[in-house]
């Protein structure tokens, strides 16, 4: 069967170099296409519960809002940790489950719990957040807008470009830090509402009424049908002033009549500050699986196409930048793998002889393109450890195709056609050679199996050396006694030992 199959690959040489050459353009295609990433983009096991409930002591949110909760979660299968903590006008309880346990399940048995456990909250407890830990939802570049120009102006410059990022390919969220909410302040005359006889009761009355969308639904009258629209919602200061309050004779009282409306902000939550002036920050983080790279390019045109409709006066900077980083980095490794594989080549062209050497030297970026193929197939992002795994098999790879090689050409020096003697050497070193790279794969075959985050991390290490590998051995038996047969040679040393 082997021997059928390495004489089937020399005889049909050409049709196995030509799907040798096409794999190898699909995985060069395949490795430009690939996300870039710092680092191995893994669930991470943390699901967390939220429940805001503004002005609630520590003390009683324990007792509220953590307890009620506790009883519900701690019923979840897979749960491996469940830490809670009680803070002025917050509860957060955070589960770990098993870093193999389905992420989209424990979601759903958190949330049906968490509705569970509602119930028995106080009315004025907030509705629950619930957030899941993941590599992908940290910020990877922030957007810092500043300069001499109004708080308002700013904040509409940000929500503006908040949409656009949002919108855009690559993009998941843009948080907002720094813009304060506008709202409409009424200020009320004391004097004048004790004089038109209006409490403060009729006020928040007559404001919350007339701040609220009403739908309206559709209107049947004969054979048409019309839609209805009912404007309740309030859009400028004016729409305060004309609210009325109440009928004092044949005068209709309205808010005008008794204060002012003007617009401003809310109390901050946190003051955003660049340079050590007041501004305002967009922290963008991108979709899971997303090029960081090629979003971050898209986040960066974005901001200059709107930049060109801000006044002169706002100003922008970027900030964490982690494309750069990341460029930076698989900048590095790209270098040390073709250095690696340089020297490798070297070292084969000075031990075999030049013909031999390229035979052999042309494994290395077969198999890279082979596993590039593979692993983007699965699905996996090109990060830190997936070139480390690179870098570690260069060497390694050209283990079986020095074997074959050195064989073919000690049997061509003994005057045997290059055609049979590379189909011997297939033959002779097949097993020598699978063996030698099922042994090396043995010893990292236990971090596949490594059930914690750590070992995630480093699963993607062996998981590269096994379709790095993997290659080799398709490349060291068919691809390489196939090239052999039509451009071996052997070399002159042999040659002359023998004679």
């Amino acid at each position: 069967m082997i021997g059928a199959l390495i004489d089937g690959a020399i005889k049909r040489r050409k049709v196995v170099l030509g799907v040798t050459a096409i794999a190898c353009i699909f995985g060069f295609f395949s490795y430009l296409a690939m996300p870039r990433e710092a680092q191995p983009d893994i669930d991470l096991p943390y699901i967390s519960v939220i429940v805001p409930f503004p002005g609630v002591s520590p003390e009683d949110g324990e007792r509220l809002l953590i307890k009620p909760l506790e009883v519900q979660l701690q019923t979840i299968q897979g749960v491996k940790h469940m830490n809670a903590v009680a803070r002025q006008g917050l509860a957060i309880v955070t589960l770990e489950f098993e870093p193999d346990a389905p992420k989209q399940k424990a979601l759903d048995d958190v949330r049906s719990k968490t509705d569970l456990a509602r119930g028995r909250f106080p009315p004025d407890a907030e509705p629950p957040i619930i957030e899941e830990e993941s590599f992908s939802d940290r910020p990877i570049i922030g957007v810092v807008l500043h300069g001499q120009a109004p708080e308002r102006e700013l904040a509409r410059i940000s929500k503006s470009l908040k949409e656009r990022l949002e919108a855009s390919p690559g993009v998941q969220e843009a948080f907002e830090s720094g813009a304060r909410e506008e709202l409409l302040d009424v200020t009320i005359d004391p004097l004048r509402m004790e004089a038109y006889n209006v409490t403060a009761n009729d006020l928040s009355a007559v404001i919350a009424r007339n701040n609220q969308l009403v739908p309206a639904g559709n209107l049947r009258s004969g054979p048409g049908e019309f839609a209805l629209k009912v404007p309740g919602v309030v859009q400028k200061p004016a729409d305060i002033l004309a609210l009325p309050i109440k009928k004092s004779g044949d005068r209709i009282v309205t808010i005008a009549d008794i204060g002012d409306v003007r617009r401003t902000f809310k109390e901050p939550d946190f003051i955003t500050r660049f340079n050590g002036q007041p501004a305002v920050a967009l922290d963008v983080s991108k979709r899971n699986g997303a090029n960081i790279l090629d979003t971050v390019k898209t986040i960066r045109s974005v901001v200059a196409e709107e930049q060109k409709h801000w006044p002169s006066t706002v100003k922008v900077d970027f900030t964490y930048d982690n494309s750069e980083f990341i460029g930076r980095t698989l900048t590095v490794l790209e270098s040390g793998i073709m250095t690696a594989s340089l020297l490798v080549m070297m070292i084969i062209v000075a031990s075999l002889g030049i013909r031999q050497g390229i035979i052999v030297g042309l494994a290395i970026p077969a198999c890279f393109l082979i596993a590039f193929l593979m692993i983007h197939a699965k699905g996996v992002t090109l990060n830190q450890m997936v070139m480390f795994g690179m870098v570690l098999a260069v060497g390694i790879l050209v283990d079986g195709g020095i074997v074959v090689v050195e064989y073919a050409d000690r049997k061509m020096a003994e005057g045997m056609p290059k055609e049979q003697a590379f189909a011997a050497a297939g033959k002779r070193m097949f097993w020598p050679v699978v063996n030698g790279t099922l042994t090396t794969l043995c010893a990292f075959l236990p971090f596949m199996f490594w059930n914690s985050i750590s070992g995630k991390f480093m699963s993607y290490l062996p998981l590269t050396l096994f379709f790095v590998l993997g290659a080799s051995i398709f490349v060291a038996l068919i691809f390489t006694p196939a090239l052999g047969s039509i451009f071996g040679r052997p070399t002159a040393v042999d040659a002359a030992h023998l004679a």
